[in-house]
């Protein structure tokens, strides 16, 4: 009877502790899940040209984006959050970038950020037809430096190069400074085009010198053989402005030599010198300026140049470094920087107040915003394809 009454006392402890247990877990786990212990990535989104004629562009972005990204996960990621970045292929078509935009924002697990988008035209849309507003988000990095799609700003829109007009401005100051001053501007055509196009017109009438001919060609081609016709019969231009991207600007440089053209050519930063190099040549393509808006990617001094030369050899050895790749790097940089100081959480609200707030420096370049502008630096140098094909400063 006793070893009876002393069994059932033992099973109905065993019951209590194990249900005791049970709850203690399921608390436990809640508390991990709703204190923040239990966290799933930041997502990033890039919505870029991945094929088509800027695949380029968008490739050496991502690149360079997740090679900051990357770094950061190797050091615990940021509070203790790995970032990760979606990349999806838009094909530089505007069309295809608004409905991209679109399917992201409705998703439920909406990302932190969208960033690095590719086009004057493709950013135009987004902003017109109140795609950026659907998708509630910061867009970080936006490669186009045209006027039309910085003013008026937009609060949720941060771009971290140069305008075109600045560009343009600075080009043709150091054109007129070695004796240029007849000029001719080849263009895109289309709103990123005719950016390049009004700004050199602008820079050109500031200083009293000439604009003695422009040629176009029609977007995603290389269809260039009326621009250069026209190019060449204005036979007293000493300077082409280029508001082209980089197979159309091969395209000219190669059909314009070929024709006999002798003016200096000048490429906007849009353009990949490495592709261009393979495209044409290293002999046909040495002597094309190049504006940058971004920190030389070879530089030896740069602290920042070196964490991305860095990066680079350690996570792609068979890589060189590029302009676009150290400006994709830039581009996540600040965006980690950002989700930092938003704190755990990162909500937009947080977010956008980071990106507003101190400026980023990132050893030897600073972005600077503000509540009240968007446009973060206003770097410019130029540099040229050289003998070999290599690009100088």
């Amino acid at each position: 009877m006793l070893w009876t009454q002393y069994r059932e006392a033992v099973g109905e402890a065993m019951d209590r502790f194990q249900a005791n247990w049970g709850r203690a877990g399921l608390v436990a786990l809640l508390v991990l899940t709703f204190s923040g212990a239990v966290h799933a990535d930041f997502k990033v989104v890039q919505i870029a040209p991945l094929s088509g004629p800027l695949a380029d562009t968008g490739k050496l972005l991502r690149q360079g984006a997740e090679l900051a990204f990357q770094e950061a996960n190797e050091r615990g990621g940021v509070h203790g959050r790995k970032v990760a970045l979606e990349s999806l292929d838009d094909g530089y078509k505007v069309e295809e970038t608004v409905r991209l935009v679109r399917e992201v924002a409705r998703r439920p697990d909406k990302p932190v950020a969208l960033l690095g988008l590719v086009g004057t035209g493709n950013m135009a849309a987004l902003l017109k037809q109140g795609v950026v507003d659907e998708a509630g988000v910061p867009v970080v990095g936006v490669r186009t430096g045209a006027v039309s799609v910085r003013q008026p700003g937009h609060p949720l829109v941060f771009h971290l190069r140069a305008s075109y007009e600045v560009e343009v401005d600075k080009l043709v100051e150091m054109a007129s400074a070695i004796g240029s001053r007849q000029f001719a501007v080849f263009h895109q055509d289309d709103a990123f085009g005719q950016d390049g196009l009004e700004s050199a017109r602008k820079a050109l009438a500031k200083r009293n010198l000439s604009l003695l001919a422009s040629g176009s060609y029609p977007k995603n081609t290389t269809q260039v053989e009326a621009a250069v016709d026209t190019l060449i019969k204005a036979s007293a231009v000493q300077a082409i402005i280029m508001a082209s991207n980089t197979q159309a600007t091969a395209a000219f440089v190669q059909a314009y030599r070929a024709r006999g053209g002798v003016a200096q050519l000048y490429a906007l930063s849009v353009n990949n010198d490495r592709e261009i190099v393979e495209r044409i040549g290293a002999e046909r393509a040495r002597g094309l300026g190049i504006v940058q808006v971004v920190p030389f990617p070879f530089s030896g001094v740069m602290p920042l140049a070196r964490e991305y030369q860095k990066a680079l050899a350690r996570r792609h050895p068979e890589s060189q470094p590029t302009v676009t790749g150290i400006e994709g790097f830039i581009y996540g940089k600040v965006l980690l920087e950002a989700i930092r100081r938003a704190g755990p959480q990162a909500t937009r609200e947080a977010l956008l107040k980071a990106l507003e707030g101190a400026p980023f420096e990132l050893g030897g370049y600073v972005v600077d915003f503000s509540p009240q502008s968007h446009e973060g630096s206003q770097f410019v140098e130029l540099t040229i394809i050289g003998a070999g094909g290599k690009l100088m400063r």
